[in-house]
């Protein structure tokens, strides 16, 4: 129990807004197979499920802190992430109706992010989260999902490059791992 203890003080947790107990209680299944765990790959998978989990919780939070214009872009993102045009000039054109590289400079001052990097962050995120929830998504499919609708190929190396494996692998190991859940 001290090693969650541990985990869950690390800054990023504490910035989630929940408390010790609150984040225990919520990720004890995860905790659990963590500590019982001997597969670098579970343990892995695990903390990017519990670490995508915060940081949503985290963006819910931190949206406070962003102007109405980046707010609603990150709306629009949520909106549109399977649209496979979404880019700053296409938000800048279509809904938000301004200059474009305003946009990209302001967009990286309150978030600490470029647009794009944001965008492949969150569409990976998004990815990951189909994958773990719905075992039967072909790749295509989840590509198409999130925006890749015409490059599925393109999706697979970037979804490699971010998490370190392929989408294929990651619904594996998410397979697996359901299966040791249930015995």
């Amino acid at each position: 129990m001290n090693q969650i203890s541990c985990l869950l003080n690390h800054n990023p947790i504490k910035a989630s807004g929940l408390d010790n107990s609150e984040l225990i209680y919520y990720y004890s299944d995860d905790l659990l197979v963590i500590i019982q765990t001997d597969n670098i790959d579970s343990i892995k998978t695990e903390l990017i499920n519990i670490t995508n989990d915060l940081g949503k919780v985290n963006q819910k939070n931190n949206a406070k802190q962003y102007s109405i214009v980046i707010n609603q872009i990150l709306d629009e993102i949520d909106k549109h992430i399977s649209n496979p045009d979404l880019s700053l000039k296409w938000m800048a054109q279509e809904i938000i109706f301004m200059n474009k590289d305003y946009l990209g400079k302001q967009f990286k001052k309150e978030t600490g992010q470029t647009f794009t990097d944001y965008l492949m962050q969150y569409r990976m995120n998004r990815a990951m989260e189909l994958i773990a929830k719905t075992n039967d998504l072909k790749v295509c499919d989840v590509a198409e999902k999130i925006g890749f609708k015409n490059n599925p190929a393109y999706f697979s190396r970037a979804f490699k490059k971010f998490t370190g494996v392929t989408p294929l692998t990651y619904q594996k190991k998410i397979e697996s791992e359901n299966t040791i859940k249930v015995e």
